[in-house]
């Protein structure tokens, strides 16, 4: 009995046995072609990524040519575009050195316009004097015959006086110890004359000044030219101090009165050396 059960047992455990094994079995065919699917999905996937790159790679491709090509363009353009602006602006240069030629030429016809004309007009007026000149010739000539004859006439008076005038060398010798007399006078004269000139000027290194009568006293008078009523300006370093007018003139001293509004009297209080120049 109890070997029958443990034949049952056994062949039950075999038969289970054999369940797992067959399902052990089926879920390992079952997890193969799990597998197989996954590489198979897998396959078509990186099949797929590699058409995707290459697909992205031939396009990248094309699009870099077409952006070399627009680079290339670009730049060609830009470089037309340099020459052309180049060339114009050439062109515009060109044109102003042609217009400032056509303008200087203008002025230059307009210059020879007007010296044709000024010749053409000298030319008139010398057409004009000569055939003056060719009709006065006549008149010129009976000029030159009345000059003839007054010199004849002339000569003939000289003839007269010399016989006339015996005692010439004697009245000649008189006269020109006259003239030595009257020269030497005159220098004698210029030379210690007592007046002064316009322009000339005294050098002076004193005076009295009285601003609020307005008068200056000067240590030169009548034997300086230094007269009454004469305008004299004082001056120092070349600058003009002011204006005066004397009013009083002895011999050695004189009295002058400062012309109001011209100049600036009170820095004769300040000078210790002075022009008095006569205006």
């Amino acid at each position: 009995m109890f070997k029958i059960i443990f034949n049952g047992l056994a062949i039950l455990f075999a038969a289970v046995s054999m369940w797992q094994i067959f399902s052990l079995k089926s879920k390992i065919k079952e997890d193969q072609a799990l597998i197989r699917g996954n590489l198979e999905e897998r396959d078509k996937l990186v099949q797929q990524k590699d058409a995707v790159n290459k697909e992205h790679a031939q396009r990248y491709s094309r699009e870099r040519v077409k952006n070399k090509q627009l680079e290339d363009e670009k730049f060609d353009a830009s470089l037309e575009e340099s020459n052309q602006k180049k060339a114009k602006d050439e062109s515009v240069s060109v044109i102003e050195d042609l217009e400032n030629s056509i303008s200087e030429n203008e002025k230059s016809i307009e210059s020879l316009k007007l010296q044709l004309i000024k010749e053409k007009k000298e030319y008139d007026e010398l057409v004009e004097a000569h055939e003056t000149t060719v009709a006065s010739l006549p008149a010129m000539e009976a000029r030159k015959d009345d000059l003839l004859n007054g010199t004849r006439n002339l000569e003939d008076e000289i003839q007269l006086l010399k016989s006339s005038l015996e005692n010439y060398e004697s009245v000649t010798n008189r006269l020109k110890e006259h003239y030595d007399q009257t020269t030497a006078s005159l220098f004698n004269d210029k030379t210690s004359r007592n007046w002064l000139e316009a322009g000339e000027h005294i050098r002076l290194s004193s005076m009295e000044v009285d601003l609020n009568n307005g008068l200056i006293g000067l240590p030169v008078g009548q034997e300086d030219g230094v007269l009454k009523d004469k305008l004299f300006a004082i001056r120092s370093q070349g600058q003009e101090i002011c204006k005066v007018k004397i009013t009083h003139s002895d011999l050695n001293h004189a009295v002058a009165s400062i012309i109001p509004l011209l100049g600036k009297p009170a820095k004769l209080l300040e000078l210790s050396e002075f022009q008095l120049y006569h205006l």
